[in-house]
């Protein structure tokens, strides 16, 4: 489960083992959704549901990291882990609670949708902060996406009203955080490697909200939860959230960013295949339209010539 170096074989074995890696990770993180709105169902709210979810990772996060750091050959400085700490706190934390918050108000086709368009905010702040000069594959790739949002949004909002709005602006405001967040992240992953980056981040995000779960349930106890409301928060942590993260991890390790940001396409497929057929979502030309669109655009985006960077979901 951990993200190994780039394993002996010929390129073309080396692409295909990274390219099915990231389909896989990417259609597990896709089904986040559909999972948290089954949790909600059962009677969970989104503190508690994040409380079960980092509760469950944590221990494998914590194993993986000792693990990994118990093989290394390399002692990455304090600087490192500090950094690490802090950005896995922006996106495991502050990043998945807005997530989880919008949710509430909007389906779980839109919430992908959204969180898909990362790597062109990664763009932006790179054209902002770091002055990366803007391309015209930049510019058709950003009105790709975001007019295919914009469709499914207008879509929402018919259906919704106004919690459209706000479910949408807290997973865009969710899907910010995490762009900012792989920004940040390339030259901590480089120092690191990606899978002790990844297990030391998660588990100082997860110590950092249990700390405070703990707290604020020694004054407000949570309502009890039902077992296949711990069942599904077990899933949440484990399958959607533990494996596909080391499995992305070991995506960008063997074919690199590009590939595994396009290869992601897949997750707003599979989270709307999910949606219809778990949740009863409707599914329309508005929500073809908008996926064909988003996806297009992320895909011309990831074209090694304007390629972003990439890494596991943050939400």
């Amino acid at each position: 489960m951990t993200a190994p170096d780039v394993q002996p074989g010929s390129p073309s074995q080396r692409r295909a083992t990274g390219l099915a890696l990231a389909v896989a990770g990417a259609s597990l993180f896709s089904l986040k959704g559909v999972v948290i709105k089954l949790a909600f169902a059962e009677g969970i709210g989104v503190f508690q549901l994040l409380t079960l979810r980092m509760a469950f990772a944590l221990p494998v996060y914590m194993l993986i990291g000792l693990f990994v750091f118990a093989r290394s050959r390399r002692r990455p400085p304090l600087r490192l882990y500090l950094m690490a700490g802090g950005l896995g706190v922006m996106s495991y934390y502050l990043s998945s609670w807005l997530n989880f918050e919008g949710l509430r108000y909007v389906s779980a086709q839109l919430e992908r949708l959204i969180l898909y368009i990362y790597p062109t905010i990664v763009a932006l702040l790179a054209f902002v902060f770091l002055k990366k000069p803007v391309t015209r594959n930049h510019v058709i790739a950003l009105l790709l996406a975001y007019a295919g949002v914009a469709v499914l949004f207008a879509a929402e909002i018919g259906h919704q009203g106004p919690d459209a709005l706000m479910g949408g602006g807290l997973i865009f405001a969710g899907a910010v955080i995490y762009a900012i967040y792989v920004t940040a992240s390339s030259p901590v992953i480089a120092g690191m490697g990606a899978s002790l980056f990844t297990a030391f981040g998660m588990s100082v995000a997860s110590l950092a909200f249990l700390t405070q779960s703990g707290l604020q349930m020694a004054f407000e106890p949570l309502p009890p939860v039902s077992p296949d409301g711990y069942w599904l928060a077990l899933v949440l942590a484990i399958v959607c959230t533990v494996i596909p993260s080391f499995m992305i991890s070991a995506s960008i390790a063997t074919i690199g960013p590009g590939p595994t940001s396009a290869a992601g396409g897949i997750g707003p497929v599979v989270a709307a295949w999910a949606a219809v057929m778990v949740l009863n979502e409707p599914f329309g030309w508005p929500h073809m339209a908008a996926m064909i669109l988003t996806i297009a655009g992320v895909w011309l985006l990831s074209r090694p010539s304007v390629r972003p960077p990439a890494a596991s979901d943050g939400g």
